[in-house]
Formats: C-alpha cells, sequence, structure tokens
C-alpha cells in the first residue's frame, strides 16, 4: 500500500488513542508495518483463550469487548470505538487472549503481528514500554468500568456507562439496543428505559433504532457524578 494512502486509512489511529501519544518516528514505523483487516458484524476479530497473535488497533467501527474471568460468561463489559488498541496482554506475557473482540459494526482495524512487535522493540526498553503504555491504557478502562459498576443508583450507572462506551466524545452514536445497554449497566429493563427517557428529555441523549448518540458528554458525566446535569 502506498505510504501516503497507508497513512489516510489509518488517520483514526494518529488522531486518537495510544498510538496518537507516541513519538512521530515511532508513529511511522507502526504504520508502515501494521496489516488492515475488514469484518463484517458479528465476526470474530479473536476469542477468549486463543494463542497469542499481537495488537489490533480499531480504525473504523465499533468493537465488542468480552470478558469471562470466573465460570460464567463470556460477557460484553465495554463497546470500543475507533482508536482503541488491544491485545498487548499476549505480547507481554506470552499467554493465550484475556478478552474477546468481535465487530459490532462493519470493522477495519489495524494488526501488528507479534513478530513486528518484537522486531520492532529490537532491545529498545523505550518501546517496550510504549507497547507496556496499551496495557495500561486498558487498566485505566477497566477501573473506569468498575467504578460505574459501583454506583448504586441505576439511572446514574447508565449515564455512566453512557459516557464510558461514547469515549466522552460529543455526537457519538453507540450502536446498541436498551438489552445490551441494561446488561452493560447491571441494569433492569425498566429502569435503563426510565434512564434514557429521562436523559432525551435533558437533552443529554438522542435515540434512534439501535443506537444512541452522546449530545452533551459533560453534562452527562455530571450527572453520572451526581452533580446534575447542569445547563
Amino acid at each position: 500500500m502506498p505510504e501516503r494512502n497507508r497513512v489516510q486509512n489509518c488517520a483514526a489511529l494518529l488522531q486518537r488513542g495510544w498510538l496518537s501519544f507516541q513519538p512521530e518516528p515511532f508513529r511511522q514505523r507502526v504504520i508502515e508495518c501494521v496489516r488492515l483487516q475488514a469484518f463484517d458484524p458479528g465476526g470474530t476479530i479473536y476469542g477468549l483463550g486463543d494463542p497469542p497473535g499481537g495488537i489490533y488497533g480499531l480504525v473504523r467501527g465499533t468493537m465488542g469487548v468480552s470478558i469471562a474471568p470466573g465460570r460464567a460468561g463470556p460477557h460484553l463489559a465495554h463497546l470500543a470505538l475507533p482508536g482503541s488498541w488491544f491485545g498487548e496482554g499476549s505480547f507481554l506475557t506470552g499467554q493465550p487472549r484475556r478478552v474477546g473482540l468481535e465487530a459490532v459494526t462493519p470493522c477495519v482495524l489495524a494488526h501488528l503481528t507479534i513478530a513486528d512487535m518484537e522486531r520492532l522493540v529490537g532491545g529498545d526498553p523505550e518501546v517496550m514500554r510504549a507497547f507496556a503504555q496499551i496495557a495500561m491504557t486498558n487498566i485505566d478502562l477497566c477501573m473506569r468500568g468498575i467504578e460505574d459498576l459501583l454506583i448504586r443508583d441505576p439511572i446514574r450507572r447508565v449515564a455512566a456507562v453512557l459516557w464510558r462506551t461514547s469515549g466522552g466524545q460529543r455526537g457519538i452514536e453507540i450502536p446498541m439496543t436498551q438489552a445490551e445497554l441494561a446488561r452493560l449497566a447491571n441494569a433492569s429493563r425498566k429502569y435503563t428505559l426510565s434512564a434514557l427517557k429521562q436523559f432525551v428529555g435533558l437533552g443529554l441523549v438522542r435515540q434512534g433504532y439501535h443506537r444512541i448518540a452522546v449530545v452533551e458528554p459533560e453534562r452527562l458525566r455530571r450527572f453520572a457524578d451526581d452533580d446534575g446535569p447542569g445547563e
């Protein structure tokens, strides 16, 4: 792929998320190595327990992230937006996949193989630290999710989950049903429906068919934090 087209196709990865915070020379080396892959809705990027296989950056679309830390599951835990990266755990530990990734909408992902990651590291601790930053980003995301689910009030809990899945970005449309939102927020359908009606009335979100758009992310976060939605 010509270099100009490659950079254009990976623009989302250079504008937000882990790679956008890396030094320019390293960003360029990563973009030169990635291979773009397309997935239809429902397509599995990798499953829980799969062997190691490098990292994936979401260029376009929405991915579902599933977990199964106990005997139950897998459970949908998060919806990832462009700029997100996953798969670093297998590179850092050499162990099987701890989460599963599935395309919710048509998706394009950039895949960086373990072989290319090892070649990029080449004994350079700074590059290893750069890859380890993906893990820290995802740990932060995990802790945010735990904090969301510790909110006792179900209406506020739904608000927190909507904010997290939107990445705090204005106008982001989240492809999910009310039932999926209820599961993500660990709330009943009754409370989830009540929350959505309240948020629409306050102008915080806009609802469509199997889609929820976050219109006012800052006010939604204040609502989740029990500070009131503001004006």
